[in-house]
């Protein structure tokens, strides 16, 4: 990874509130086009909104976290801190220092996540596009959108279900996305991706939280490379077990 580590991107899951920008203007007709950097923090500064740092488990939900927390360490053991990338919601969340970049068409929406080297595709809603048969399940999940005025309204399903993880899952999990555009102060433009997770099976009440990037068209995405430290702890690894063998 170019700019933080793993570990430092597990520990700290950033978001920003939209409270920051309390004089900020929607933008008509938005254009998502091109590359934005999380907006995390401002002046005057901004609202931090989190992942709940006890989120409001259902029974079931809170066994399947107590089983998790009792055999792995929730933080060193966190699958991301191994490449395997957080997907939805998490990857939507503004994650500090890595970039976005976006191609926005009239019948999809596609983002490019640094962190992780992600991809995701979300399908506007037309009449002659028919859905994939079948849809397979992921950690990014399959999304459709709509426009709700200038708002994007993105709704993803068949999320794989996961039991380890800071965010764990069913597979009836459900994620709402309302994205917009607005100008701050500053003259700004904004990302703004007010998201909603929902998951009665794990979850008593939805969980609202919030990605927020500035408009940054010289930022470039780079390359990510993750899988390359694994496999030199790996190889570091196996040169240091001989020695230790009496």
């Amino acid at each position: 990874m170019r700019r933080t580590s793993i570990a430092w991107y597990c520990a700290s899951v950033v978001l920003v509130g939209a409270a920051g920008s309390a004089h900020a203007q929607n933008v008509a007709d938005p254009d998502f086009t091109g590359l934005w950097m999380p907006l995390i923090e401002s002046d005057p500064p901004v609202e931090r909104l989190l992942w709940p740092q006890e989120p409001p488990y259902t029974e079931y939900g809170q066994a399947l976290w107590d089983a998790y927390a009792a055999e792995f360490d929730p933080v060193t053991d966190d699958p991301a801190r191994f490449c395997v990338h957080p997907g939805m919601p998490r990857s939507m969340l503004g994650t500090p220092t890595f970039p976005i970049e976006i191609f926005h068409r009239p019948h999809d929406f596609t983002i490019f996540l640094e962190a992780y080297y992600q991809y995701r595709k979300i399908y506007i809603q037309v009449e002659d596009r028919e859905p994939p048969e079948p849809i397979l399940t992921s950690r990014m999940g399959y999304s459709v959108a709509h426009w709700d005025g200038d708002t994007l309204v993105v709704e993803t399903s068949f999320l794989a279900a996961r039991d380890k993880g800071r965010i764990l899952m069913s597979g009836d999990a459900r994620v709402v996305e309302r994205i917009h555009m607005e100008v701050d102060d500053q003259g700004r433009r904004l990302l703004v991706d007010n998201v909603r997770f929902t998951d009665p099976a794990v979850y008593a009440e939805p969980i609202d939280i919030r990605g927020v990037w500035y408009y940054s068209p010289d930022t470039p995405v780079m390359e990510y490379v993750c899988s390359q430290n694994i496999y030199d702890e790996h190889i570091a690894a196996k040169r240091a077990a001989p020695a230790a063998t009496p």
